[in-house]
């Protein structure tokens, strides 16, 4: 089989191989790690905002409380 089978060939000159990555320092995936936990946390235990609550559902709320309001007339 001739060099048209995408197998590389002897006859081809290469270059000399790219030099290897450098190591990333350990320091900058723990930076990273301990940025996205600070932020989850400071996320998570923040209290959500009053304009937050108040567009859940607001008729959801006052029928259900109205529902528990009313007796039943049986």
């Amino acid at each position: 089989m001739g060099g048209s089978d995408g197998n590389p060939d002897d006859s081809h000159a290469h270059g000399p191989p790219p030099p290897p990555e450098p190591k990333t320092p350990m320091w900058l995936p723990a930076l990273g790690a301990v940025l996205f936990l600070t932020v989850g946390l400071v996320w998570a235990l923040s209290e959500p905002s009053k304009d937050a609550t108040d567009s859940g559902a607001p008729g959801a709320a006052s029928a259900a409380a109205d529902a528990g309001a009313k007796p039943s007339a049986h």
